[in-house]
């Protein structure tokens, strides 16, 4: 939003007000000096006293309106500048007004503004590449790029430009131009950090890690700096990087600081965690979080139970993107076949890009659900058609991880809404989600304050499992797997990213007191990742050959395979999720011990529900000493794996039927909490 800097900006206004007085026209300057110095107060008396002289005074109801959003009344600003209009339309209130529509997460109403200021002479580079976001944000890539080379048309040295040019041919899959773009617009602005943000995270997805890890450093995003090198387990230097990283949290100096990306720090606190959170929200849906509701928290739930007592379906609305080859939402297929259809009326809403693949597709069949492709869709359209599905209750599967669209839940198409399963955290603005489903282990009670959101607890484990997984499929031989024909097996098939020297350092005591032992570890996927692991373990006295990488498997080959591990180790901070729901399923006992974060709890929590829990240690001490028992006891691991065989048809970690008993049984908790009132967790038993 911009201020004239003097009142001649009026001069040439044809109006039927009487010339102005030398009087306002000072009063006119004077508020405009004040505005632009950010003395929002004194700049709102003056435009007042305008007024109060002359209330057909275009500029001051103008800059009034500019005033008032300004300190985020934008309702009010926004009724101000349309007055103004009213006495006289021109392009610059058009693009003020544009702003207020924008910050109100009226998109439509701001594009039509924008495209009038633009009609009546308005050619402002800003004012091109606004338009451009929303028409990107509005999947209407034409028009955006249309928008963004209006701007750079207009300013040739607009970076800004540039950059939003860029990502949106990256999204387009048109990578060399996107670069190009974005060294055009470092050239133009060197300093800008958010472009070298961009610039490192077109260098990753092209897999060009080092690239990517001196344009995050060029630009000092520490905090992608530390995530792209525990990709690649470069640890060097990672506590210096670690520091400056949670301070541009703690401080809010970095915009579009992502939260997942910083699981992998080891003093990251879940108070951090979930303040992260919050700037994140408020930097990437900042309109959508002020629009009004589409629909008020607890609307209509007390009608819905008591329609539900009289034989009517509870609407649940499942929200994701990752309705295709993705493990964690696989386990999800088995409650989402047993869902009681007598009581809930089940819909799915995937935006992904992809189509179901052959798994989904033939399971879906078996669903009592109904399956809504929203991924043409832009966010307003796809929360209106939930809207108009009435759904009681949105499970949003994503949270902060890749292709997530919480745009749609910031606008509530829904009375209540609940995070789940995708995102091992706080989203940390309580406007994107009510609650927030884990159980006693991964979010106790006690660490409430960590979340934005309500704990809603299930009384096992949060995680569901499938029951129609294959049990014990054809192990292939340890040759055909790359493991020796004798010695114990440890494993850990958790991304690299979650590996650390602190727990590299652990395994590598377990394999030296375990002769002939080795550690299976997923494979990176980098040459470089490889070659710094192996010397790390070379660096602890373990030789590269007892250091093995398994390369990447359809889920059904893995698990055939991973019956051929003695133990899974567990990592933290963050920790062994579908990995280790994977391992157990297999019959291979994991060792974990409880972390700070919900990312780090996850096993601790599986491990309870298999009946396991004294593989769970209090810190890695412990941790390093039922490892190191369990590889030396063959009687004592022989009997527990005995137990996690028998675990797995009497558990309730592997009871799909009586998980998706509690969860429907959570649901109707939450939703009469909503409709009744009450405080504290929810919780069933």
């Amino acid at each position: 939003m911009f201020a004239p800097q003097a009142a001649s900006y009026y001069r040439d206004m044809k109006i039927s007000s009487p010339t102005l007085s030398s009087r306002c026209a000072d009063l006119l300057r004077r508020g405009i000096d004040r505005l632009n110095a950010q003395q929002y107060a004194i700049a709102e008396a003056l435009f007042r006293e305008i007024l109060a002289q002359d209330a057909r005074h275009v500029g001051a109801w103008h800059q009034l309106g500019v005033t008032l959003a300004r300190q985020q009344q934008f309702a009010q600003g926004e009724a101000a500048l349309r007055h103004a209009l009213s006495l006289h339309e021109n392009g610059e209130l058009q693009r003020d007004l544009a702003w207020t529509l924008l910050w109100q997460g009226r998109d439509t109403e701001a594009v039509a503004a924008y495209y009038s200021a633009i009609n009546l002479g308005v050619r402002e580079a800003r004012v091109f590449n606004n338009l451009g976001n929303l028409l990107k944000k509005h999947n209407d890539t034409a028009h955006a790029e249309a928008a963004y080379r209006a701007a750079i048309e207009t300013d040739p040295a607009y970076a800004l430009a540039h950059g939003n040019l860029a990502m949106l041919q990256q999204d387009a899959g048109h990578f060399e131009a996107a670069e190009a773009s974005l060294r055009k617009a470092l050239e133009l602005d060197p300093k800008a950090m958010h472009l070298w943000q961009c610039y490192g995270g077109l260098l990753e997805r092209l897999n060009r890690l080092d690239e990517a890890d001196e344009a995050y450093c060029r630009g000092e995003r520490w905090e992608s700096v530390q995530f792209v090198r525990r990709r690649v387990a470069h640890w060097t230097d990672l506590d210096l990087i670690d520091q400056a990283a949670l301070q541009m949290v703690a401080s809010g100096a970095a915009e579009n600081l992502t939260p997942w990306g910083l699981l992998g720090i080891p003093a990251l606190t879940p108070g951090l965690h979930r303040e992260a959170g919050r700037r994140f929200a408020h930097t990437r849906w900042r309109g959508e979080l002020a629009a009004q509701p589409l629909v008020a928290r607890g609307a209509g739930l007390a009608e819905a139970l008591a329609a539900c007592d009289a034989g009517a379906r509870l609407r649940i609305g499942y929200l994701s993107a990752d309705f295709h080859e993705h493990a964690t939402l696989r386990l999800l297929a088995g409650v989402l076949e047993l869902h009681d259809a007598a009581r809930f009326d089940i819909h799915l809403y995937s935006y992904g890009i992809h189509a179901p693949d052959a798994f989904w597709r033939t399971r879906l069949a078996a669903m009592p659900v109904t399956f809504h492709a929203i991924g043409g869709l832009t966010d307003a359209q796809a929360a209106a058609q939930i809207v108009r599905d009435g759904i009681h209750l949105l499970v949003d599967l994503k949270g902060y991880t890749t292709d997530m669209r919480l745009g749609i839940t910031a606008l509530r198409p829904a009375p209540v809404i609940v995070s789940w399963l995708g995102y091992p955290g706080s989203l940390g603005a309580p406007r994107l989600a009510d609650y927030i489903i884990g159980d006693a282990v991964v979010t106790p009670a006690a660490a409430a304050s960590h979340y934005s959101e309500t704990l809603a607890l299930m009384p096992h484990c949060y995680q569901p499992n499938d029951h129609r997984r294959e049990r014990d499929p054809q192990r292939p031989s340890r040759a055909a797997a790359g493991l020796p024909e004798r010695g114990f097996v440890f494993c850990s098939f958790n991304q690299t990213f979650k590996l650390n020297a602190r727990m590299a350092s652990i395994w590598a005591r377990l394999l030296s007191a375990t002769p002939a032992s080795v550690l299976w570890l997923l494979d990176p996927g980098n040459e470089r990742a490889r070659a710094r692991l192996h010397a790390f373990f070379e660096t602890q006295g373990v030789a590269r050959e007892r250091v093995i990488f398994a390369p990447r498997l359809a889920q059904e080959a893995h698990l055939a395979r991973l019956q051929l591990a003695d133990l899974a180790l567990d990592t933290l901070p963050t920790g062994s999720h579908t990995t280790g729901s994977d391992a157990l399923w297999a019959g291979v006992p994991m060792v974990s011990a409880v972390g700070a974060l919900f990312a780090g709890r996850v096993g601790a929590s599986l491990l309870h529900a298999v009946g396991l829990d004294e593989l769970v240690a209090h810190d890695l001490d412990g941790y390093f000493q039922i490892a190191l028992a369990l590889a030396s006891d063959p009687a004592w691991h022989a009997q527990i794996r005995k137990r996690l065989a028998q675990a797995r048809s009497e558990a309730p970690l592997f009871d799909t039927r009586r998980f998706t008993c509690d969860l429907e049984r959570l649901f109707m908790a939450i939703v009469r909490r909503e409709a009744e009132g009450g405080q504290g967790p929810v919780a069933v038993q």
